[in-house]
């Protein structure tokens, strides 16, 4: 391959490479590492040189990106976000790849190196497909930062000044952002090489406009966002921005966390106190499913830097409560997406974040308190009555109650109970939502429910092994078994399960929902809110800088002290040390989704 090139352009080995200080040359790794890669990225970022890297791994040929000093979208970056993607063992230094291109295909790399090296373009890599003779193009930048080439600056406190955010429609609680089209949202966030987005697909016999988009995270299961709507356009953008709200959610993309010490050591003026957050059950503490340690005020946990809205200060708020999914750090308790929002501004994601915690704590509340809920009528809107319709052409009646709580935003959960002869159909599923207008946390919930009512009825009947009730029925009676949100889903579709879900139902008339009034101003309503509650609110930015500069949006974390928790997997639940449950609680896995 080197003798070959090394015909029309100047060509290094790594060794060579690494030696030199200034000059242009095209570097061949034929069988190399990460490490490696790393460091051929480090020393150029270091030096005069302008180097272009041509790796093989398997089939693939990889060309670029061009390494040079003050270019981000480096070597480093680049191989470790396609081997995350391709789920490869997750940040191994010394994976050794490589491979052997076809002679066939040796001009054609040569052709497009020299392209590039007369006209280097940053953060640009061409991938050669040996098996099948094809060509793509990726745009490179460092996705939550790169040791090389974008070192992530260390977290510090951050006033969440709250700036006003007209809105021209006041129904519409979301900023006008042109940059979020679906076509943007593809360019800036889907490359299945590459990601952070790396699969995006329909749904196309769901109930409703269902599209999923996987983030690429190296992680065993696909996780990502989900998009619903009337159409697959507008299911698609939404699943998008769900994906990289979980994305940024996961793991710190825009800061690197600092901080590291004990409650005891950083006191209640400094930090969030872990047991206001309710902590999970001692019986279950060594359970080979919980993910936790014992919390004591002195056990040493990473923290990150959040604003109190209450307060007006800045609070320090551990790591894994901020992040669902931090790599290394202690975690004293479980925690999930709840409260993660992504908006057009830092307000509307903290208004959005906040909704979502009301949404939870409601259904929760009624949850493990068996609190009877009183029924609201339906709206009558032709999306909303054509899925309540599809629910029932599928053997369900659909019913909504009203949750809303001492939170005073309105939550709404809709429950879809079985009225047909198959003694082994799923009972029931439920799912809720929460918003400033009513009638839109009702769609929400509904959208939700009717799309998982037709998933788990479709595959049951297609896949007749896939909903075994014998393990749901050992569930039942051992709850510890459930870890999954499809455990926690999949045992309350039991016909045992159905007198806890039948008890969210108060016996009451269906009532008129209520008018929600205008909104003119998204930080109105947001401080409007705060200021309503007793419990404090705090707000954690987590923007990914790439996706905030590109397409003008603000990720955050909501965090609200004394709210109750949503956690999956029973061992996990948190009812400790939240005064608003009171005492005698019904802890059986929830059924939410």
């Amino acid at each position: 391959m080197i003798d070959a090139l090394s015909e029309t352009l100047p060509v290094l080995t790594l060794a060579e490479a690494l030696a030199i200080t200034d000059g242009s040359a095209v570097v061949v790794l034929a069988d190399w590492t990460p490490r490696e890669a790393a460091a051929l990225a480090r020393h150029a970022s270091r030096t005069d040189v302008l180097h272009l890297p041509i790796r093989f791994d398997g089939a693939l040929v990889l060309v670029g990106p061009v390494l040079r000093r003050g270019v981000t979208g480096c070597l480093h970056c680049a191989e470790k976000q396609r081997l995350t993607t391709a789920r490869t063992p997750r940040h191994d230094p010394d994976l050794l790849l490589g491979g052997l291109p076809s002679p066939a295909l040796l001009d054609g790399i040569a052709a497009l190196a020299e392209s590039i090296l007369l006209t280097p373009e940053p953060g640009v890599v061409w991938t050669l497909h040996g098996g099948r003779g094809t060509w793509s193009r990726h745009e490179i930048r460092p996705v939550g930062g790169c040791d090389v080439c974008a070192p992530l600056p260390d977290d510090e406190p951050e006033r969440f000044a709250l700036e006003p955010r007209p809105l021209p429609d006041p129904s519409v609680l979301r900023q006008p952002n042109p940059r979020t089209s679906l076509e943007n949202l593809r360019e800036t966030l889907h490359d299945p090489v590459f990601g952070p987005v790396q699969h995006v697909y329909r749904t196309e016999d769901s109930v409703f406009g269902l599209t999923s988009a996987l983030i690429a995270r190296g992680l065993p299961l696909p996780e990502g966002g989900f998009g619903r709507g009337a159409d697959f356009h507008g299911s698609e953008r939404v699943a998008l921005l769900e994906a990289l709200e979980r994305y940024a959610g996961a793991q710190p993309t825009g800061r690197r966390t600092a901080l590291r010490a004990s409650f005891a050591e950083l006191g209640p003026d400094k930090a969030l106190d872990p047991e206001r957050l309710g902590l999970p059950d001692p019986a279950y503490h060594g359970h080979p499913s919980a993910p936790t340690v014992p919390y004591h005020p002195d056990l040493e946990l990473a923290w990150v830097h959040g604003w109190s809205l209450s307060r007006d200060r800045s609070v320090a708020v551990p790591e894994h409560v901020a992040y669902w999914d931090p790599p290394g750090s202690a975690r004293v308790v479980y925690e999930c997406s709840n409260g993660c929002g992504l908006g057009n501004s830092p307000e509307e994601a903290a208004l959005y974040g906040l909704f979502e915690i009301a949404e939870r704590d409601a259904f929760l509340m009624a949850w493990y308190q068996r609190k009877p809920l009183p029924p609201v009528r339906i709206p009558g809107d032709l999306v909303t009555s054509t899925l309540v319709g599809r629910a029932a052409e599928l053997g369900y009646r659909v019913t909504v109650v009203n949750a809303t709580n001492d939170f005073g935003i309105p939550a709404m959960v809709a429950i879809a109970r079985y009225e047909g002869a198959d003694q082994d159909a799923p009972q029931a599923f439920i799912a809720a939502g929460a918003h400033h207008d009513p009638a839109t946390a009702v769609r929400s919930a509904i959208s939700e429910l009717v799309s998982n009512v037709g998933y788990v009825t479709r595959r049951a009947t297609a896949e007749p092994g896939w909903r075994d009730l014998d393990r749901l029925r050992r569930m039942f009676t051992e709850p510890e078994l459930v870890l999954t949100l499809d455990d926690h889903v999949g045992v309350n579709t039991l016909p045992e399960a159905l007198p806890r879900i039948e008890a969210l139902i108060a016996d009451l008339p269906e009532a008129a929902l209520a008018e929600a009034p205008p909104v003119h101003d998204l930080t109105d309503l947001l401080r409007t809110t705060v200021d309503r509650l007793d419990l404090e609110v705090v707000v954690v930015r987590l923007d990914e800088p790439g996706a905030r500069d590109r397409l003008g949006l603000s990720c955050v974390k909501v965090i609200v002290p004394g709210s109750i928790p949503m956690t999956f997997g029973h061992v996990n639940h948190r009812t400790r040390g939240l005064p608003r449950l009171g005492g005698d609680l019904f802890v059986d896995p929830h059924p939410f989704p």
